[in-house]
């Protein structure tokens, strides 16, 4: 969880978040939670108070034991209610956090499952043409193509030195037919053989996404959210 929130965002000197580690450069939350079975994981922005700070962790330090990861932490609500004290504080999505096992399977499907290079772009041109001209900043980048284009794509949503998370996209009409889910696991099979830790996570409201993670057979280690 430690390296998830490494990177998710960029720091100052002093570990307090700046912003989104990624192309869009968003601002950074107040507070980013993640909490696993072992301890939770606590960030906060550059313009928390110190003394809040030391708050919201002390807070944080009174999970229930046995807290159900599955939904949102009873945690984050009282961190929501110290937060509302000084201003308004709403939960900026949140969600389970998977690892990949040590032994990623590839499932099939009809289809090519193919990482998309400038020698083969033009397979997302008419799908996901975003990536034409953005493929160096959301790559590695893996798809299921049919017919010449792509209909699924997993491609890097955060990079770091030793882990990396993934982002997932599938066309409407190809969901639910294992297509994200093969996408995933060659994106996941390609960074681990790399030597970085590959990661995945999604909302708790996203059946779908979860749906991906069980078919990949990934671990669910923990879950997090984010305060703004």
């Amino acid at each position: 969880m430690a390296l998830r929130a490494d990177i998710l965002f960029t720091y100052d000197t002093r570990g307090r978040m700046l912003c989104s580690n990624d192309p869009e450069r968003r601002p950074a939350p107040r507070v980013f939670l993640g909490c696993t079975p072992d301890g939770n994981v606590i960030r906060f922005g550059q313009d928390v108070a110190d003394d809040l700070a030391r708050r919201l962790e002390a807070v944080a330090e009174r999970r229930p034991p046995g807290d159900d990861l599955r939904i949102p932490p009873a945690t984050l609500a009282a961190m929501q209610e110290v937060l509302r004290r000084l201003a308004p504080a709403t939960v900026d999505g949140g969600g389970p956090a998977y690892r990949f096992p040590a032994s990623i399977s590839q499932p099939r499907v009809q289809g090519d499952v193919v990482q998309i290079t400038t020698a083969n772009i033009d397979a997302v041109r008419d799908s996901y043409p975003w990536l034409i001209e953005e493929l160096a900043d959301w790559g590695p980048c893996f798809a299921v193509v049919r017919d010449g284009a792509a209909v699924s794509v997993c491609f890097t949503s955060r990079n770091g030195e030793r882990a990396t998370e993934a982002g997932v996209e599938t066309l409407p009409d190809f969901r639910g037919q294992g297509y994200a889910t093969a996408a995933t696991a060659a994106w996941g099979a390609f960074i681990a053989a790399g030597g970085r830790i590959p990661l995945y996570s999604t909302g708790w409201d996203n059946l779908a996404s979860q749906a991906v993670a069980r078919r990949a057979g990934l671990v669910m280690f923990g879950a997090d959210a984010s305060l703004a």
